[in-house]
């Protein structure tokens, strides 16, 4: 892994690129989440294709590879958002030139789902921090909840490091095993993690705090993608565990399939690392925003969980 690098901060006057490097959004929703930025006092720069594409993509995997570097490079572009999650990234990972994107000054880019494809790449071949957090349609379009509100531009502002996270206060985090760890903070999306397992693609796991979340997948598939995780050795690597939400992937009927509590007794209960388990992060209205790559601290006695910069 390349030395980490925090990007700098963004005020009110600077310009942020709108980019879909994977699906495309709706109009309403994309044209509702820029003029929330805007009203924030942001000049929008929107890259082609955000309300369009064919079947789940945002465009052909050329035009979006070619948006994505065109905007990362604009030295007029102070930070990027994507307009949502989807499906794209991995189509195109093995296409960037990370080597050219290494020479330019790195910027604050947020997305989440999908994108975690790409944070772990440019983790990985840059050392580029990046944000996993609101979209513009997926969140600011929709009317984002106060509380990820609070959290994005607290989190991107890098002046206000150490962070420690709070949950909403009617959701608290939950200890699944105690202890205190630290190390880099390494994750995200799940089903996007697994597969760039043992690539060239992939941070070191080694020592890191390592977050996990997903949607929409069957319990069986999330027992399936811990299995792999397993069989990769992550989980005789890693300092700590952070578990978001699952979310509509385990039954509301526990008699009718494993709990995500069922699956860490089978998969983690023998480490000695801490786990924490209900973190307000995933597919959820109410988020934290992440800074990928950064540090991060847990010690569950009493419970906090502190980022750290770099």
């Amino acid at each position: 892994m390349e030395n980490i690098i925090l990007p700098e901060s963004i005020k009110p006057g600077a310009t942020i690129g709108i980019i879909a490097p994977s699906s495309s959004a709706p109009r309403q929703t994309t044209k509702e989440g820029i003029k929330y930025l805007q009203s924030k006092g942001y000049i929008i720069k929107k890259a082609p294709y955000l309300t369009k594409g064919k079947f789940y993509l945002a465009g052909p995997d050329k035009i979006r590879l070619n948006n994505l570097i065109k905007f990362i490079l604009d030295p007029e572009i102070d930070a990027l958002i994507c307009v949502r999650g989807g499906y794209g990234l991995l189509r195109i990972l093995d296409q960037i030139p990370y080597d050219k994107l290494k020479q330019t000054k790195p910027k604050i880019l947020v997305g989440y789902s999908d994108f975690t494809a790409l944070q772990m790449a440019l983790l990985k071949k840059c050392g580029w921090i990046t944000y996993s957090g609101p979209m513009v349609a997926s969140e600011m379009g929709k009317g984002i909840s106060k509380f990820s509100e609070y959290w994005f531009w607290k989190t991107i502002d890098h002046d206000n490091f150490p962070i420690t996270l709070e949950n909403p206060q009617d959701q608290p985090m939950q200890v699944y095993k105690q202890g205190k760890a630290k190390g880099k903070l390494i994750g995200g999306c799940l089903s996007l993690i697994t597969p760039l397992l043992n690539t060239s693609y992939m941070p070191s796991l080694k020592g890191a705090i390592l977050i996990l979340e997903d949607v929409g997948e069957p319990t069986y598939k999330i027992d399936k993608l811990f299995q792999i995780l397993k069989l990769h050795n992550v989980f005789e690597e890693i300092s700590g565990l952070i578990l978001g939400n699952f979310l509509n992937c385990f039954p509301q009927n526990k008699n009718k399939s494993f709990t995500l509590q069922d699956l860490l007794n089978d998969f983690v209960s023998q480490y000695n690392f801490p786990i924490i388990t209900n973190f307000a992060y995933g597919h959820i209205s109410q988020r934290f925003t992440l800074p990928v790559g950064s540090n991060i601290e847990i010690d569950t006695n009493p419970l906090k969980i502190t980022l750290n910069g770099i």
